[in-house]
């Protein structure tokens, strides 16, 4: 050990000399999440609800987590998200319907789907025939689930998606032939899902991400659900309610991180409670 090294490792003087060092260890983990934030601002027209790529080893995490989820082969899932990321259709038609919509002056004209590739992959593992999501907003999720629908029907599984919004206008993006498998529903979440009839086999809370909002989704859609039924929130890193809604029903609980790919927002995560398949 260096002299100077012992020196500001041992004695009351070792604050101050180590200043410079942790101030290089910060900023080289701060600065460049600042400049990816400028380069957003000047390109990006989103203001909320942002899109982006997942760094390719968090896809694969996501790959291993759903796996686990929906008691799958890791190649199956895998298949999956290789499934929606080569889906040209789709792609195309999340662009064009952006560039078609009124509000495309605050719209990217892109087809990033971030962590809901994971939401494709279950919805393929798991064959549902009624999902439900609330917090639609431009319909971006909506038509990712639907797409997945649309290929399940394609092998005989056919399936809706209800998209719930507070907003009589969101869900712009589900047009034909996505909005074949699904259709948006306008209203309180807590009031829709009260009208809800049939078995629900996938619930995705993605609206007010407050405790009591997102409580309330899920002990109202609790009798509703399905025997393996998938229980997912959104965003579930804002609140524990999902965790403690699993604990208090007999589920098992997992959450997954992403990571952006050359985008400022911060990691957010998938919280989804579930029955293991035997």
């Amino acid at each position: 050990m260096s002299a100077l090294r012992k020196l500001a490792r041992t004695t009351w003087l070792g604050r101050i000399l180590l200043l410079p060092f942790r101030l290089k260890l910060a900023l080289g983990e701060t600065l460049p999440a600042v400049g990816r934030a400028l380069v957003w601002t000047l390109t990006s027209r989103e203001h909320h609800n942002f899109t982006y790529e997942l760094e390719p080893t968090n896809v694969r995490y996501l790959t291993a987590f759903v796996a686990v989820v929906t008691g799958q082969s890791h190649a199956t899932i895998e298949r999956y998200v290789r499934e929606i990321a080569e889906d040209a259709e789709l792609s195309a038609h999340i662009i064009s319907a952006s560039q078609r919509s009124e509000e495309r002056y605050v719209n990217d004209p892109v087809a990033h789907y971030g962590r809901r590739i994971g939401w494709y992959a279950m919805v393929r593992a798991s064959k549902p025939k009624l999902c439900v999501e609330t917090g639609t907003d431009k319909g971006l999720g909506t038509c990712v689930i639907a797409a997945a629908l649309r290929r399940n029907a394609q092998e005989g599984f056919p399936g809706q998606v209800l998209g719930m919004d507070l907003n009589p206008n969101a869900g712009f993006l589900l047009q034909p032939p996505y909005s074949e498998f699904g259709r948006l529903v306008p209203g309180d979440s807590h009031a829709s899902i009260r009208a809800l009839t049939g078995p629900v086999d996938f619930f995705i809370h993605d609206s007010d991400h407050t405790p009591e909002h997102e409580a309330g989704e899920f002990d109202l859609i609790e009798p509703k659900l399905s025997p393996r039924a998938l229980l997912l929130s959104d965003n579930a890193e804002v609140t524990d309610k999902l965790l403690l809604h699993a604990l208090k029903t007999g589920r098992e609980f997992l959450f997954f991180t992403e990571k952006p790919a050359g985008h400022w927002a911060r990691d957010c995560g998938i919280g989804v409670a579930f029955r293991p398949t035997k």
